[in-house]
Parts: structure tokens; sequence; C-alpha cells
């Protein structure tokens, strides 16, 4: 996101400098500009900076301030809106949401992030659209990420065949990715294809990316087959790599169908 609005910016000066000669006004005027352009994009990079360390308050300063000095930058709304979210603030996020949007309407990302934030809210009447969209538009990273949202939203609302076909989109962009591949485990696991199940998600706890959501359903999965043996191994590499997990907390209050 950033390197783009860099670019942007960068292309920005470049042709204000190859332009003809103006009156010294304007010229002066297009210099304040290209000013309050770099002044933002690095508040802007440093609310992104807080934001991905954890420290909400600063990067929301920071978000503000950006905007402040300017009000067209959609990604300062963004960034400000996963910020609230993360706060837990979800009426302010949702707004800051939409003021991206208003300001650019066909960013993939955008769409993507926006559609997650409903669809955790359970507004899937608003979300799916929202992801459908996202799927079709321009991003920097492709399809995958909103294939493996739609996927998941639609396994939160109960429709296990859209998950599915989302799912497996999604692993026609990356055929290794851990969040489609336990996801879409997570499918056959809910309708109760348990070998299938099982098969799926051992692609990814056989390997480095297993998770602590890959290990326990895959430790579900075994209590179902009544595998013990399979139990006992998901739990034990739960236990040792994913100790504060709540996953294992899931485990030791019995939760098994939760």
């Amino acid at each position: 996101m950033m390197r783009l609005l860099i670019a942007a910016l960068l292309g920005l000066v470049m042709l204000t400098a190859c332009q003809a000669p103006r009156p010294p006004a304007p010229e002066v005027q297009a210099n304040s500009q290209a000013d309050l352009k770099r002044r933002a994009i690095i508040r802007l990079q440093l609310a992104t900076n807080y934001m991905q360390a954890g420290q909400n308050a600063v990067a929301l300063e920071e978000a503000q301030q950006a905007i402040a000095i300017d009000p067209e930058l959609a990604d300062a709304y963004h960034v400000r809106a996963l910020v609230y979210a993360n706060m837990n603030e979800g009426a302010l996020a949702e707004q800051s949401f939409r003021s991206a949007l208003s300001l650019r309407g066909d960013d993939g990302d955008l769409l993507n992030n926006f559609g997650w934030f409903l669809c955790q809210q359970a507004r899937y009447q608003e979300a799916l659209p929202m992801l459908e969209r996202a799927v079709a538009a321009p991003s920097a990273s492709g399809p995958l990420k909103p294939q493996i949202s739609l996927g998941v939203c639609r396994l939160r609302r109960g429709d296990l065949d859209g998950a599915e076909k989302s799912l497996q989109r999604a692993l026609g962009y990356d055929r290794s990715n851990a969040a489609a591949i336990t996801n879409l485990a997570l499918v056959y696991y809910r309708r109760g294809e348990f070998p299938r199940a099982w098969q799926t998600v051992g692609r990814v706890n056989g390997g480095s990316a297993a998770s602590a959501q890959s290990l326990w359903l895959g430790a579900r999965i075994a209590h179902r087959q009544g595998d013990a043996a399979a139990q006992e191994a998901m739990i034990a590499q739960l236990r040792s790599r994913f100790p504060e997990s709540p996953e294992l907390a899931a485990y030791e209050q019995g939760a098994w169908d939760e």
C-alpha cells in the first residue's frame, strides 16, 4: 500500500518538474501541495508501523494527523478503521471504512477488510456482497485473501457448499495456503466427513505451518473418529507449541464441539 502511495507521489513530483515554466505563485502552490502529500504519507507510514506493533493509541493519533494534512488520503481512513477495529470501537471503525470507500470504492484490500469486519459482526447480508466485490476488484495482493475471507464468511453463515467453492478457488492460487486448507478441512468436519477432514488438515499439521487452529481441529477430528492416539498427539503439539492459545483452553474445558 505504502509503496504504491510513494510511487504515486514521486510521479506527481516528476510531472510537476517536467511541466513548462509557470508564474511563481502557481509553482509555489504546487510545491506546497507536494510537500503536504509527503507529510501525510510519512504520518500514514508511522500509523501503519505503530498499528503493526500493537500501539493503537499512537497509531490512531498518527492516522488522524495524516487525515488532517490530506483529507483525500483514502489509505489513512483505511488504517484508522483498522485501528478502531483493534480497539473494539466498532461504530468508529465502520465510519472510517465508509469514508475510505467513498474515496476509493474499487480497492480490493479495503473491500476485503471491511467485508471481514462486517462478517465478524454476523452482518452476512452486507458482508458477503462486499467480499464478492473484493474478489473481483484490483488488489495489491491479488484475489487469494478475499477468496479465503469469502469462504470463511460463508462457512460462518452455514453455507458449506459455498464455503467449499470459495476455498477451493483460493487454493487454485496457492495450493499450500494453510488458512485455506484448514478452513476447507473445517467444512468437511462440519459435514461429518471425518476421514476427508483428517486428510485435508494433515497437509498443514504435517509441516511447519501448523497452527493452534489446525492442531485443535485435528484433535477434534480424531476425537470424533475415536482415535485416542492421534488425538493425544495433536494435543501434545498444541500444548508444547501454543500453551496460551484459546484452543488449548477449549480442550482443557472439554469444549469439543464449540
